[in-house]
């Protein structure tokens, strides 16, 4: 049995309502961008475009593949750049990659499925738009839910007595909520639900987290981005009490060029994991100190 521990009173609410309150005043003023959709023609028509691609970085955005269209990707994270020369900024270091396919059954259905090195994740997943924003704005925001299932693909030993095979699964749920303010600035917010099923000693099994993320554009093809989450510590949720275990916040920011079919993304994170649900429960590498590494995205539609 896990031992349990007497914790302090201690959450992540003021956080929230930070979070959330930024995301709706922003979405408020931006409405008046849009107000000349309203005698278009078009006016009701979906917008495009919010974001290039179903990715930013780490995060998942509202955006899927068209129907019937591949979309692959090969994300890459370096080690931290904390040994400077040394390692040529973690180039040298031991690092991170994932393999993906993901398949647009329709205009709002996607399915995926990705391999990841670091603890061999085989990974299904997939997302569904349940709205989209118009130029009228009649619609404000477009809404899609996301989901993953996470199978760690190791030898059965590492996961200790009393081996069952649903010790290796993990899962990942999202609500996205995006906003496309003008031509060039596009902003999401997303809860999210993590579980493990089988987690490390005192790491709890259930996290929720705030997402939030944006984009720029600077030129037609290159944008601006950054992503930001902050797992919650909800004292009904918690297992143990308050100490070095709890997950650290997630960052990264950097640039996105686009083109008709690939998608480059080169930004800093300090996540080393890829699949989300290990950088929302696991992540240990601090903001304030620094720890970041070099990390890129290649996806390709086909």
């Amino acid at each position: 049995m896990r031992t349990k521990y007497i914790h302090k009173k201690a959450n992540n609410i003021s956080i929230f309502g930070s979070i959330t309150g930024l995301f709706v005043i922003l979405l408020i003023l931006g409405n008046p961008l849009n107000v000349n959709a309203q005698t278009d023609e078009f006016a009701n028509e979906p917008v495009s475009g919010t974001f290039e691609t179903g990715l930013l970085a780490e995060t998942q955005t509202v955006a899927t593949p068209f129907a019937g269209e591949f979309e692959l990707h090969v994300q890459h994270r370096f080690g931290l750049i904390e040994n400077g020369l040394e390692d040529v900024f973690g180039i040298y270091a031991t690092s991170n990659i994932r393999m993906g396919l993901n398949y647009g059954i329709t205009e709002k259905i996607m399915v995926g499925y990705g391999y990841t090195k670091e603890f061999k994740l085989q990974e299904f997943h997939g997302k569904y738009r349940v709205l989209t924003q118009t130029e009228s704005n009649s619609i404000p925001v477009s809404v899609a839910v996301y989901g993953n299932l996470a199978i760690n693909s190791q030898d059965k030993s590492v996961f200790g007595n009393d081996y069952k095979f649903s010790d290796r699964l993990s899962y990942f749920s999202q609500l996205l909520v995006a906003h496309k303010f003008n031509d060039n600035f596009s902003l999401q917010f997303g809860p999210s639900f993590t579980h493990f099923n089988k987690t490390d000693t005192l790491v709890e099994h259930d996290k929720v987290a705030l997402s939030l993320a944006g984009r720029a554009k600077v030129s037609p093809s290159m944008s601006i981005f950054f992503e930001y989450d902050q797992p919650l510590n909800i004292d009904d949720m918690r297992e143990f009490a308050p100490d070095e275990n709890d997950p650290e916040a997630n960052l990264s920011f950097g640039i996105e060029i686009g083109t008709s079919t690939h998608v480059f993304q080169v930004f800093m994170s300090n996540y080393e994991g890829i699949t989300p649900q290990r950088n929302i429960l696991y992540n240990k590498n601090k903001i304030d100190d620094g720890d970041f590494l070099f990390g890129f995205n290649i996806l390709v539609r086909f």
